[in-house]
């Protein structure tokens, strides 16, 4: 059976499982409880999303979806100042001033970012971050996982359908489990090739950009980019 949509992946876990009563946990607990364990794990570029953050308070919100920050800066005029990354401890030992200015660091409390120093004025923050995939819905009948490595979306949810029915054969249930890893691993695997193969010179060039802006950059304590 084919795996393009969404309707199509719940009638083949459907068929895979043997059971026709299953509609809603299949709906809202195999494919979601999958979704949520793959964006907990992949780290890919098909994940990277840039966004702008205003800056004009301590905190600021966390973007939907969001994951990881892969980078994060401030630009003024053609200046670009950026942020490196401190843990709520670090932060707190560097608050409690009354400094303001260009904020240099951040750190992420709950869904919210907070900076040092506090902002003087209103800045722009571009932030380039992993985001989750958008979950499958009847109204997201697709996404890049489902198109592209239907094999995580499926073994994933059989996996997570044979910890709910229990009685499944062990042996099955630790064949699904490691197709979903294999998956994984695979486009994993894929991202990386497509990366970094036959592409020296675009690093270069960014390893360039970097070290062009290297005087605004406070030594790193603890960046989780």
């Amino acid at each position: 059976m084919a795996l393009s949509n969404y309707t199509e992946l719940q009638s083949s876990l459907a068929n895979w499982l043997n059971r026709s009563d299953l509609t809603t946990e299949i709906a809202n607990d195999f494919i979601v409880l999958t979704e949520k364990d793959f964006n907990s794990k992949l780290r890919v570029r098909k994940q990277i999303s840039q966004t702008t953050i205003t800056v004009n308070a301590e905190t600021a919100n966390l973007p939907t979806g969001f994951l990881q920050v892969r980078d994060f800066y401030i630009l003024v005029g053609s200046e670009k100042y950026s942020l490196t990354y401190m843990t709520p401890p670090q932060m707190d030992q560097i608050r409690g001033t009354s400094m303001t200015g260009i904020p240099r660091v951040y750190t992420i409390l709950g869904d919210t970012f907070r900076f040092s120093p506090k902002p003087d004025t209103t800045y722009t923050g571009y932030l380039n971050f992993y985001k989750e995939f958008d979950p499958l819905s009847a109204s997201n009948t697709t996404n890049y996982i489902l198109t592209n490595h239907p094999s995580i979306y499926l073994y994933g949810s059989l996996y997570h359908a044979s910890n709910f029915l229990g009685g499944v054969d062990p042996q099955r249930v630790q064949q699904w489990q490691q197709l979903y890893t294999t998956a994984l691993e695979r486009l994993e695997r894929n991202d990386r090739e497509d990366q970094f193969s036959g592409s020296p010179l675009q690093i270069r060039g960014d390893t360039t950009v970097e070290a062009a802006f290297s005087s605004n950059i406070i030594p790193t304590i603890n960046n989780n980019g």
